[in-house]
């Protein structure tokens, strides 16, 4: 992920949150009085496939939930 708006300018406070909905966060407050969040967190998937035993790399049907 690249940023080019806050390149250069003055940092005035730098906060790393834990937030119950989206994980850790980590904010940039900027001179300008600009701010910039970046939330890193995991996410789980299910990726389910259905098939027959003799052919597995043949799925009768998947399905993958975010």
């Amino acid at each position: 992920m690249d940023f080019p708006g806050v390149a250069g300018k003055t940092i005035t406070e730098l906060s790393v949150l834990d937030d119950p909905e989206f994980g850790r966060e980590l904010l940039l407050r900027f001179a300008d009085g600009t701010q910039l969040s970046i939330a890193v967190g995991v996410k789980q998937t299910v990726d389910a496939r259905y098939c027959r035993e003799e052919e597995p790399e043949r799925p009768i049907f998947t399905r993958r939930d975010p």
